[in-house]
């Protein structure tokens, strides 16, 4: 399965689980889940994980990852900051990984999981610096189970992060993986292996995720119309435009318009195709 890029500029979101999965995708920030009841089955860095209540998960960043299956009635969050948001910690995330991702529960204080379930319902509007504080100390236990080995270069790791924000802001112009190649100062083979290897996707197939998720964003706008979509997402003609879109998403680029209209502001209520992910 193909990673998408995921543009996150929150200092610290935490959000509830749901029972819907997350398709693979990667970010700059780190995510770390906890479950507090239920399972769920994750993937990281294309190994998959089953976590059961108690248990937890990170994911460096951009670190290939998604949430492929929570059983009915799971409980728990994932809270997504950046590397630099815990300073104490920035050093390991930005040239470390773990050597596993998991922690399970019998290697989980009860205080850490008291602390994670008061973190989990400090809600959207709960004090940032309680967050923080909370994360803090959450880190501090899950850190201090794992085992670590030496990421990538630094520098390499910093490429990464100017890949993915250069190919994430110019996805929508005339972009290839040669004029994006010559643009970050590398060699084309060098950005492909990159996509290959890291992201687990092709330069082409990445760009086309990003246009479409924009895409789908566009449709909300009753005063745009598809063509004036698709020039805005990159594409020059309807057909190159709806075979993506089908692509991405399992429906017709004019029947998702419709049903997105209709459903106004609010993206839960937009039916999706069968078999199609739905974010969490």
């Amino acid at each position: 399965m193909k990673a998408f890029y995921e543009l996150r500029n929150e200092e610290l979101y935490v959000g509830k689980m749901t029972e819907y999965p997350f398709p693979l995708h990667v970010h700059e920030t780190v995510e770390l889940a906890i479950v507090l009841e239920g399972d769920c089955l994750l993937e990281i860095e294309g190994r998959e994980y089953r976590l059961h209540s108690g248990d937890a998960a990170i994911a460096f960043p951009l670190t290939p990852h998604s949430y492929n299956a929570l059983a009915e009635g799971t409980r728990g969050f994932a809270a997504i900051f950046p590397a630099d948001t815990v300073t104490e910690f920035s050093s390991i995330f930005h040239t470390m990984m773990p050597d596993m991702p998991v922690v399970v529960k019998d290697k989980m204080s009860g205080e850490t999981l008291d602390l994670a379930r008061r973190l989990m319902e400090t809600g959207d509007d709960g004090d940032q610096h309680l967050k923080q504080a909370y994360l803090h100390v959450i880190l501090a236990h899950i850190l201090h189970a794992l085992s670590f080995h030496a990421a990538a270069a630094y520098n390499e790791r910093g490429l990464e992060a100017r890949v993915v924000r250069y190919v994430y802001d110019h996805a929508c112009e005339s972009i290839t993986i040669s004029s994006a190649a010559h643009a970050l100062g590398i060699s084309e083979s060098h950005l492909s292996h990159l996509f290959a290897q890291q992201f687990h996707v092709n330069f082409r197939a990445f760009i086309n995720a990003i246009r479409i998720d924009r895409a789908t964003m566009l449709m909300r706008d009753p005063f745009l119309t598809l063509t004036q979509i698709y020039y805005q997402c990159g594409y020059d003609n309807i057909r190159t435009f709806r075979r993506a879109f089908v692509q991405e998403t399992g429906m017709l680029p004019a029947a998702y318009m419709r049903a997105a209209r209709r459903a106004g502001a609010n993206p839960s209520s937009v039916p999706l195709a069968p078999d199609e992910p739905k974010n969490i």
